[in-house]
């Protein structure tokens, strides 16, 4: 029968199915009341997606009406006027729908992840209990701001070389196409046999110019294996860990991670949020799959009675000890382990989040200066290889009129 459902097999009641089919029916009459007074509003975008930065516009105005005394449903509705992303603007709709039928803000925020991370979730949630939700959204609102910051600088380092390496190779294979079968058309008629760079670059040009369906084949080819292997927890793991080593940019994704890292779980603890809580949620945080594997091990093993420092590989108990945690660290392992011992986690974390932070700009802007020269010395080798097999034979020209 349909209430065996709420029991198992030892005849114990699930209240956890019985809490889930109320949540279910409550929606279900929500949407139904909705749709009958017409209150929602049916727009077609083809691309549903929202910006960080307009998530951290609308936690700004959000934590200024708030701030202001003013009542968080006309604070909402304030804001669906003003909200210009259409998709943003029918979730804050469903917001303050919801509130009129018993539904938190945050289980609204909980069904967009894709829109809202599980920091401010969680921290939404934490005002929900507490009520301190003024103070909570103007944390929020300037922790979103420097997420986005940092965010832009990691990707800014990891992008500029690229959109530079990639301007070179459009650049190179122009030549080869519009420019190098042009000159060299008249030098395979005149000389019998070029000289080696020459031949090189002229057997280059023809791959692009009459074999490009190959090359567009492979290309295509190689995207499709990529995407296919890193559909796979395996390889996504092993990726994550290549980046965490991948040189020159290893000290990016590892001090970038740590940062986020300690800026949500010092903003969970200073919201009174629970230890193994603030644990999983700023795993949820932190970009690269191998911290978030990292943080769920040491939250399994904090839930077992071991202290963080010595999840993280920090053993006190010898003279010499070896700290074999690659991820994190051992400076960072003993900041946890004075707060183990004078209970100031916060604190401690905070200044060591304003160092590895500005270390991290400070890295970020000497890799972005050091990265442009080189760029530049690569283009120059590849632009002034084409060149001097172009000239070559015009050399070669030069030498035999001289010797006649």
């Amino acid at each position: 029968m349909f209430w065996n459902s709420f029991y198992d097999k030892y005849w114990n009641f699930n209240n956890k199915k019985f809490v889930e089919l109320l949540e279910k029916a409550r929606k279900a009459k929500r949407n139904k009341q909705m749709h009958k007074s017409g209150n929602i509003n049916i727009e077609i975008t083809l691309f549903e997606s929202v910006w960080k930065k307009e998530v951290w516009a609308f936690i700004n105005k959000f934590s200024i009406f708030v701030n202001s005394w003013i009542d968080v449903k006309w604070a909402l509705w304030i804001l669906v006027k003003q909200i210009k992303n259409p998709y943003l603007k029918r979730i804050v709709t469903e917001m303050k729908e919801n509130i009129n039928h018993g539904i938190s803000i945050s289980e609204t925020m909980n069904e967009y992840p894709k829109v809202f991370d599980s920091l401010t979730t969680a921290l939404v949630w934490v005002w929900e209990k507490t009520w301190q939700l003024g103070k909570i959204l103007a944390e929020l609102d300037k922790n979103l701001l420097e997420s986005i910051e940092i965010k832009w600088r990691v990707k800014w380092a990891m992008i500029y070389p690229m959109i530079l390496l990639w301007l070179t190779i459009i650049m190179v294979i122009f030549m080869m196409v519009f420019i190098v079968p042009r000159i060299t058309e008249s030098f395979e008629k005149a000389w019998s046999e070029l000289p080696a760079l020459t031949q090189f670059v002229v057997s280059i040009s023809n791959f692009f110019t009459n074999d490009y369906l190959k090359l567009i084949i492979w290309i295509v080819l190689l995207v499709l294996i990529i995407r296919m292997i890193n559909s796979t927890y395996v390889w996504k793991i092993t990726f994550a860990k290549m980046f965490t080593k991948m040189p020159i940019f290893w000290y990016v994704v590892k001090q970038s991670n740590i940062v986020f890292f300690i800026k949500s779980f010092t903003i969970l603890l200073d919201s009174w949020v629970l230890l193994l809580e603030s644990l999983k949620t700023s795993s949820k945080v932190v970009p690269n799959l191998a911290y978030k594997k990292e943080l769920i091990r040491i939250k399994n093993e904090v839930e077992v009675w071991l202290t963080i420092s010595k999840s993280l590989g920090l053993n006190l108990d010898y003279e010499s000890s070896v700290y074999l945690n690659q991820l994190f660290p051992e400076e960072f392992a003993y900041v946890i382990s004075t707060w183990e011992e004078t209970w100031s986690l916060s604190d401690s974390l905070k200044k060591v989040w304003i160092n590895y932070n500005w270390e991290l700009k400070r890295y970020i802007w000497n890799l972005s200066s050091m990265m442009e020269p080189i760029i530049i010395v690569i283009v120059w080798i590849l632009v002034g290889t084409i060149v001097i097999a172009i000239m070559l034979p015009f050399f070669e020209m030069w030498k035999i009129a001289k010797n006649l």
